[in-house]
């Protein structure tokens, strides 16, 4: 009888350990080098922000979980690196801003002084030509109407020490209004109370200032017929609306030299350019604004 035999079996096979990954240090030091280059780009320079504190944290986890622990070494300093980098180029950037913001402020003031200090002469020059022409005054006020509000309220407080600087101002204000155009007393009040000036101020300067209100109705009455047509009656209303006085307004339409024919026609002209009339509707319409019958029928007759 033959000896038992033994089989002994086979070992069992040897588990190979996985390869460790090295997805987590490959990413920070990607995200690293990214971080470096767009740190250098100053439109897109601000995601290193987020980058290089990314790669940081991935490269810390890499080295604790044994992924790719150079990698995440090197992504870590990259990710600092470039978080770094673009901090230092934001600060001096604003830095920069703020140093140009800076010069630029100095330069405006100083350019701002010197416009204050010293007219401009084409403009000077450009007023003397322009204000006889246009307004037909004397030569007397188109001097007057080059001086700044500056020079005049300069003068105004030297005549009037007792005044207040605001006071000064209006009073120069006034003065500056009406070198060019005519104002009565309350329309010249309500100006410059429009333009800022407290009522006491408005009513200082008002009271002080030099003027002749009947001429201001005379002013304010060509000025009126220099743009539409006006019957005796309608032009003192319309005065006495802006504030003359019936007898400042009847004045300066007594003294003006003024064809009421025409200005009928005129008045006839305006009417058929918004409406449409019949002849004795228009002729209606004119004495209804104040004409007299006679001045009525020629300015009709003259557009009809």
């Amino acid at each position: 009888m033959s000896a038992p035999t033994h089989e002994y079996p086979y070992p069992p096979p040897q588990q190979q350990q996985p390869p460790s990954s090295k997805g987590l240090g490959i990413a920070s030091m990607v995200s690293g080098i990214v971080a470096i280059v767009l740190s250098f780009i100053p439109v897109v320079g601000f995601l290193s922000f987020i980058l290089g504190p990314i790669a940081v944290i991935l490269g810390i986890i890499a080295i604790l979980k044994k992924s790719g622990r150079g990698q995440g070494i090197a992504g870590i300093i990259t990710g600092a690196l470039g978080f770094v980098i673009v901090t230092l180029g934001t600060i001096l950037f604003s830095a920069a801003l703020l140093s140009i913001d800076e010069e630029m402020q100095s330069a405006d003031e100083s350019i701002t002084d010197e416009t204050e200090s010293s007219p401009e002469p084409e403009e000077s020059a450009a007023a003397e030509e322009s204000a006889p022409a246009e307004q037909g005054e004397p030569a007397e006020v188109a001097a007057e109407a080059e001086r700044t509000e500056e020079d005049l309220a300069q003068e105004v407080e030297e005549d009037t020490p007792d005044s207040s600087s605001g006071e000064a101002n209006a009073l120069a204000s006034a003065e500056s209004y009406l070198s060019f155009s005519g104002f009565s007393r309350s329309g010249l009040i309500e100006q410059l109370e429009f333009e800022g000036y407290s009522t006491e101020e408005a009513e200082y300067a008002v009271e002080n200032v030099e003027v002749d209100w009947s001429e201001q109705a005379a002013r304010s009455a060509e000025s009126y017929l220099s743009f539409s047509g006006f019957s005796r009656s309608g032009l003192i209303e319309q005065l006495e609306f802006e504030g003359y006085s019936t007898e400042d307004a009847e004045n300066a339409v007594e003294n003006l030299e003024v064809d009421w024919n025409e200005q009928a026609a005129r008045s006839a002209e305006s009417y058929l350019e918004f409406g449409s009339f019949s002849l004795q509707g228009l002729i209606d319409q004119l004495v209804f604004e104040g004409y007299t019958q006679e001045q009525a029928e020629y300015g009709a007759n003259q557009v009809y």
